[in-house]
């Protein structure tokens, strides 16, 4: 059994998997093309040659642009520009009628709607070479007419050439010009897979550019179908819209028949991993809590732009050889890690197929590494770059640019050594716990920060012996701070509170009630004949403040009565006053 046909797991599994690849339903405009006057956005070209335009637009690649309906023309279109009236194919000597050599194509629409039309296919073509990397925007010059059987009255058109173009303007006000985007022109794989599939016919591959002449390459297909009833290949049939085979590209490269016979493709590891075996689950280098530097020798590193712990972890993970699934939101830095995998493989001496769907993410890796000069690494084979001849200047403009040159990179990594391991002694004592309290640094001054971060004030209290303090004393006193800031919420300010001053321990019972209310009542009796006495005093004394009426000035003016009752005669009352000023 041959190896194509080998019915191992493996070939069942990609026999599956290529099937769910090919579409050769009716739905694919590879296979079935619509025509006819409908609102769809495909331009039809009339009343031209395949042979002429192939000539112009590929042979000699030069640009055309489109003309209207006759008398549908807008006021500035020149006269040559305006179509002839529609006469024989040749002219009269023979050769081929001049509006079939000139450099316009001819449509059925006004000029209006033939601006709308192409205004719409810049627009589209322009979107998916953006989001998707690629272009299928194609002229089909040539078409097959076929029924899927002998007996359907449905006729079925499928394009034979297909010349990769772009539309083109260089102003809004400039006429769109169709050009060829040098790229290579292929052989309707869809279409000829249905035609092996179905009626066993094997449809001509295109041969090259330089050998391609599209009335021979038609010939030839006339010969194919020769057999077929009713099936005829319309020449001169063109249409410019949108043809997308990248599928099918796809279901040819798994076909293990293509493949070499030194490197098949049943014996690639990651083939069988990704379709039978499945991946073995490998523990992480480094767990959650784990320091990674002793993980990574800063001499294998090639991190040529920033990357984070989690980051550096994927990039050794891979440089080891190793199988995973990076995910994140945008603007988690996904595109730096690349570039860094990028650039790490190539000082592996690997290479590295980067693919992405959308070509916005490949321009994102490519200008970082433009940036850093890594630009080189590159070979873009997407959208417009994917032409031979973009392929063949990039790789002259690589290899002559010769070895690159860098220097002191012992003394580079010795240095990001030393800083690497300064930073980490750094952490370790800021990450250190300080006793008896148990905490760290970072702790204290993260709570520093964000009690004194705003506009919180310092209260400059001072605590005597705090640094001292285990972490259970200082969660005792954390304690009974909340405990007092819980009272004074109910009590109001201590300053104010009728039972300041009282030097009481224990706490009063109801017992103590009665005694209590007869001690003030009499302190209320005897408080009357007290301030009597007082202010008398001052009298005496001539005292210029009368301000005895609270416990503090009777005590103070006691107080003064005894210090002056001891003094030696004298001015008395200037002596009372001076040392009544003095204790205020």
């Amino acid at each position: 059994m041959s190896r194509t046909s080998a019915a191992t797991p493996l070939n069942i599994v990609l026999g599956r998997s290529r099937q769910n690849l090919l579409d050769l339903s009716l739905r694919n405009r590879l296979v079935s093309t619509p025509r006819g006057a409908n609102r769809s956005s495909r331009l039809e070209i009339v009343d031209e040659r395949s042979d002429e335009v192939f000539r112009i637009v590929v042979r000699e690649q030069t640009a055309m642009t489109f003309l209207p309906a006759p008398g549908n023309a807008d006021d500035s279109a020149t006269s040559e520009e305006r179509f002839p009236p529609l006469d024989d194919e040749s002219a009269d000597d023979g050769q081929v009628a001049e509006r079939h050599r000139d450099k316009h194509l001819q449509t059925q629409l006004t000029f209006e709607q033939l601006q709308n039309r192409l205004l719409s296919l810049y627009y589209d073509a322009r979107t998916s070479e953006e989001e998707q990397g690629v272009s299928i925007l194609y002229l089909a010059l040539g078409f097959l007419e076929w029924y899927e059987s002998p007996s359907s009255d449905v006729t079925r058109f499928a394009p034979l050439l297909l010349i990769p173009v772009e539309l083109d303007r260089p102003s809004v006000t400039s006429r769109f010009k169709l050009k060829y985007r040098d790229s290579e022109i292929s052989t309707n794989l869809s279409l000829q897979a249905r035609l092996r599939q179905d009626f066993g016919l094997s449809l001509p591959e295109v041969p090259d550019i330089e050998e391609l002449q599209p009335t021979d390459y038609f010939n030839d297909v006339e010969k194919t179908i020769a057999g077929q009833e009713r099936w005829r290949v319309r020449r001169n049939d063109m249409v410019l819209w949108f043809f997308s085979f990248a599928k099918y590209l796809m279901y040819r490269d798994l076909d293990p028949g293509t493949w070499p016979e030194h490197a098949p493709l049943a014996n690639n590891p990651m083939i069988n991993r990704a379709l039978l075996e499945g991946f073995k689950f490998e523990p992480p280098i480094c767990g959650d809590e784990e320091k990674i530097d002793s993980l990574i020798d800063p001499h294998q590193m090639a991190h040529v732009t920033d990357a984070d712990s989690s980051q550096a972890l994927v990039i050794e993970e891979v440089r080891r050889g190793r199988n995973l699934v990076v995910q994140g939101p945008p603007g988690t830095g996904k595109s730096q890690t690349i570039t860094n995998l990028i650039a790490t493989a190539v000082k592996e001496g690997k290479k590295v197929l980067f693919v992405a769907e959308k070509m916005a993410a490949l321009e994102v890796v490519k200008r970082r590494l433009d940036a850093l000069d890594l630009g080189a690494l590159c070979l873009e084979l997407h959208s417009h770059k994917a032409n031979k001849k973009a392929i063949l200047n990039e790789l002259d403009r690589t290899l002559n640019l010769g070895r690159p040159k860098v220097e002191n990179i012992a003394e580079q990594v010795e240095a990001l050594v030393n800083a690497r391991d300064r930073l980490n002694r750094h952490a370790e004592v800021m990450n250190a716990s300080l006793l008896p309290a148990g905490v760290t640094a970072y702790e204290v001054i993260g709570h520093l920060v964000g009690h004194y971060g705003g506009e919180a004030q310092a209260a400059g209290l001072r605590l005597p012996d705090s640094v001292r303090w285990s972490k259970k004393e200082f969660q005792e006193r954390c304690r009974r701070l909340e405990d007092l800031q819980t009272h004074l919420k109910d009590l109001g300010s201590p300053a104010t509170h009728p039972w300041r001053g009282v030097e009481r321990a224990e706490p009063m019972l109801p017992t103590d009630r009665t005694a209590l209310v007869d001690q003030v009542g009499q302190v209320v009796a005897r408080w009357a004949d007290v301030t009597a006495a007082a202010r008398k005093l001052t009298e005496l004394l001539r005292i210029r403040r009368q301000d005895v009426n609270t416990f503090q000035a009777i005590n103070r003016l006691g107080d003064l009565g005894r210090y002056l009752s001891n003094a030696p005669p004298m001015d008395r009352p200037a002596l009372a006053n001076t040392v009544w000023e003095t204790q205020r």
